[in-house]
């Protein structure tokens, strides 16, 4: 049996790291990358999903992963880039309304002031079950949430981060929150990933195929539910790291074909194109469901920048009008709109206002997306694009609207399905919605062609090993190279289940009080409905257990936990996490913890 790690685990609960457990940061300048292997997790009983790190030291890095039955290996997995730095932001304050966002709650309830900062909206439950995820992660319920991505319709419109096909791989999330008379009822509040993994399929952008897939992921590595206890606002800040100790897969209802499609971690937060919870209500009980309130703020998203005008991505502005009190380098600093974060021109413009780029190397342009200046927006506008020399040619001729009912992350021109190669492109405002100034956002282009400058710092990596057989030992090691040279990996090796007896992992105790505590753990059903229970007690052998609870029949990790009760004050207890199908049952590491 796999053990996870010990800094694993302490990450989950949000304690710092011990400095003989934390990844170490190697010093700018050491160019070879470096690589650390991480606890992989198995896929099924033919497959394997293995984690780790590498660190680019800011050169662009490609890694992959050797594997095979012996040391020798003899296979490898895809090559992959390390991506572009984490420079893109997306913030909503709610000051103005619900601005984009949608719930389940019947009353979306929205307050001016009385925030972390001013304005905020309110869940206060929600009239249904969300069933569609009962044999994966069990029954939820929508709080606030948003389309990011490239699905967009009348009901539900798109903020196009990152022109729809945003990147959250270690995305940094920061939230304030707060509760309101909130009594969970055993329920926990955490982020969770929608995304289409057939989306070419679709007609359009706003009708799904009728074979659409949905594929679900939750952060179990990290929850809000503590922070609603204090009824005062919290706020909360992670990353959502691309390793898969850390998320649950949402999985499928039984006969519910949306949701049956596995898709990688990796392949959901790469291609992050549908919608997001911030804090979705995960394990309900729908005889002992949850009552409260809770209310949200101060939402921020840092995500990968993949626009080719960005400059560690090749893009450059050789020329800008001068006359203006504002730097032009802030419509390619990461920031769609906000203070300090937008361009205006000088005083009552009267002839086309011009911005031009060069990129490092030629590119193809497939999408444009011009954001508007919240208070001097720009009305016509135009695009050119050039391979070489003065051969200017059309490429976009559109209007900005002057503003948004949702508000300003989703004001904005976007142009897609282009196929545009070009080394220089010129943006030109001819006019504006103000006389007085003319102004914009965040310029993007997004396309092919670009070589992008990743960040400074570790990455995580996972891939999934495929077509694997039952109960084999597969060695395995992750590789990785720069322009410096190649680093290789110490070996690593897993051992498949041989059956579809539950996989499981004993985690951490939380929550503990004189007479309870909160236990948790990991389990893989391996394709079997599974229940599970924790056993517990004053020595190994234990004589207590909770009552069992549904697993889900996925192939895939999940976060397990219940609440243990009727504890003695002062008291060391024994626990494990216990699993059990037809095809038998497993038993986690014993732990323990002291009762207040």
């Amino acid at each position: 049996m796999q053990i996870l790690p010990a800094f694993i685990f302490f990450s989950i609960i949000g304690l710092n790291l011990p400095s003989s457990l934390s990844p170490a940061v190697l010093a700018v300048g050491e160019a070879l990358p470096a690589v650390k292997a991480g606890t992989p997790t198995c896929l099924g009983i033919t497959a394997l999903s293995v984690n780790g790190q590498v660190h680019s030291h800011g050169l662009p890095t490609v890694w992959h992963v050797e594997y095979g039955g012996t040391t020798s290996y003899g296979k490898q997995s895809p090559s992959e880039s390390i991506p572009s730095r984490l420079a893109a932001h997306y913030r909503e304050s709610w000051n103005e309304g619900w601005n984009g966002w949608e719930s389940w709650c019947p009353h979306r309830l929205h307050f001016t002031q009385g925030g972390q900062h001013n304005g905020y909206i309110s869940y206060g439950g929600s009239p249904r079950d969300d069933r569609n995820h009962e044999d994966g992660v069990g029954i939820l319920h929508l709080t606030p949430y948003m389309y990011q991505g490239s699905i967009n319709s009348e009901r539900q419109k798109s903020a196009y981060l990152a022109g729809g096909d945003p990147d959250f791989r270690d995305a940094i999330i920061k939230l304030s929150v707060r509760g309101r008379d909130w009594n969970p009822n055993g329920t926990e509040i955490i982020w969770w990933s929608q995304v289409q993994s057939n989306i070419e399929s679709n007609p359009d952008e706003s009708t799904l195929a009728p074979n659409y897939k949905h594929p679900n992921w939750a952060y179990t590595g990290k929850n809000l539910t503590d922070l609603l206890v204090s009824g005062k606002w919290e706020t909360a800040k992670y990353q959502l790291l691309n390793d898969t100790n850390y998320w649950s897969y949402g999985g499928n209802r039984d006969g519910e074909f949306r949701y049956d499609a596995y898709w990688s971690i990796n392949e959901t937060q790469k291609h992050f194109n549908m919608d997001l919870f911030p804090g979705m209500v995960m394990f309900v009980d729908p005889t002992h469901q949850p009552t409260g309130a809770i209310d949200f703020d101060e939402f921020e998203v840092v995500y990968h920048n993949d626009s080719l005008a960005f400059p560690t991505n090749g893009g450059r502005l050789i020329s800008a009008p001068e006359d203006s009190t504002d730097n032009p380098a802030t419509l390619n600093d990461g920031w769609r709109n906000g203070d300090g974060k937008m361009w205006k021109s000088a005083a009552n413009p009267t002839s086309p206002i011009e911005f031009v780029y060069e990129f490092k190397s030629p590119v193809t342009i497939e999408k444009v997306q011009l954001h508007q200046h919240t208070a001097w927006p720009s009305k016509h506008v135009e695009i050119l694009v050039c391979l070489e020399g003065a051969d200017w040619q059309p490429l976009v001729n559109g209007t900005i609207p002057e503003s948004d009912p949702r508000g300003a992350n989703y004001n904005f021109l976007l142009k897609k399905k282009l196929s545009a190669p070009a080394k220089k492109a010129k943006v030109r405002i001819l006019s504006g919605h103000n006389p007085e100034h003319w102004g914009l956002g965040e310029i993007e282009f997004f396309g092919q062609g670009a070589e992008y400058l990743p960040d400074d710092n570790w990455f995580h990596v996972n891939v999934d090993l495929l077509d694997l057989l039952p109960g084999e030992t597969i060695h395995y090691r992750l590789v990785a190279t720069n322009a410096k040279g190649t680093t290789f990996g110490s070996d690593q090796k897993f051992t498949l289940p041989a059956n579809q007896k539950p996989h499981v992992i004993t985690g951490p105790a939380s929550r503990i009080g004189h007479r309870t505590a909160k236990v948790e753990g990991r389990l893989n059903p391996l394709g079997r409905k599974t229940w599970f229970y924790f056993e517990y007690g004053i020595t190994k052998e234990y004589g207590m257990k909770s009552s069992p609870r549904y697993g889900g029949l996925q192939i895939t990790p999940r976060l397990g936990f219940d609440t243990l009760t009727d504890l003695e004050p002062r008291t060391k207890y024994h626990y494990r996490l216990v699993a059990e199908n037809v095809s038998g049952k497993s038993h986690g590491e014993d732990m323990t913890f002291m009762a207040k």
